[in-house]
């Protein structure tokens, strides 16, 4: 969708205005700016310049916005844009997942683990660099999708977290593929996930890869998209082997499966 505007050209890409969807902004200056700032359903999002001159940031519909009105606005010192956008409602399934009780009941040594790990994956997610990403992404792995995003889940009966990714049919072993070209943002063994590489694509899009047997990146590494990362497992919290594939807009999840969408590029 391309907007009139005083900033220039402005688009806004997104294969659906529901929860659990990202939105796309590009804004391509019609004079030099040297700051533009956003927000989308009146939450703040980053917007970075990449080596063209052109602004692109990465706005959401969370997983709990209600259906009905909502408000773009982009600013920059020399002009402003209101765009009004009506967002749709969406249901979530729920699933009841039975899983090691150390996963519903940590210990306190888990516990303090989980903590430190919160940290670093806070660090993670602030981190806005320069775009990489120009185009629509290609899945990890071939396999099925085996779990939905969004899913509302309980383990052991106790509420957990919606399911912030889909999960990936794949024996222990599948080479995993970077799905867009990126930087290696972490690598390591996590106390839920497991093995997990994430990527950061610029401007403040992660991708995650979870439950991985093997790791063949480093942090910091560049990776070109399709270049393997790792190997699917079962490590973490999992019922079974399988690729956790994951999309977030800073620290905030959304359905990986619209990167796959040419609407959203």
């Amino acid at each position: 969708m391309a907007l009139a505007s005083p900033l220039g050209e402005v688009e806004v890409h997104a294969r659906a205005l529901a929860p659990g969807e990202p939105v796309r902004v590009v804004i391509r200056p019609s004079s030099a700016v040297d700051e533009v700032t956003g927000t989308f359903l009146g939450r703040p999002f980053p917007l970075v310049r990449g080596a063209s001159g052109s602004w692109t940031g990465w706005a959401l519909v969370d997983l709990d916005d209600p259906a009905g009105p909502g408000v773009l606005e982009l600013r920059a010192a020399q002009a402003s844009i209101r765009h009004e956008v009506t967002i749709a409602a969406r249901k979530f399934p729920r699933e009841n997942l039975k899983v090691a009780g150390k996963y519903v009941a940590p210990s306190p040594e888990d516990e303090a683990r989980i903590a430190r790990e919160r940290a670093r994956l806070q660090t993670v997610y602030a981190q806005v660099t320069p775009p990489r990403a120009e185009g629509p992404f290609v899945r990890p792995v071939p396999g099925s999708a085996t779990g939905t995003f969004g899913t509302r889940r309980f383990f052991n009966g106790a509420p957990r977290a919606p399911h912030p990714g889909v999960d990936l049919r794949a024996a222990v072993g599948t080479p995993v593929s970077a799905s867009g070209p990126g930087r290696v943002a972490l690598a390591g063994d996590l106390h839920f996930s497991g093995g997990t590489v994430i990527l950061d694509h610029g401007g403040g899009l992660f991708t995650v890869y979870a439950h991985l047997s093997r790791i063949d990146v480093s942090e910091g590494e560049e990776v070109a998209q399709g270049a393997r990362i790792g190997l699917s497992g079962a490590t973490g919290r999992v019922t079974g082997p399988h690729l956790h594939w994951g999309a977030k807009a800073g620290d905030r999840p959304f359905d990986p499966a619209a990167l796959l969408d040419p609407r959203l590029f």
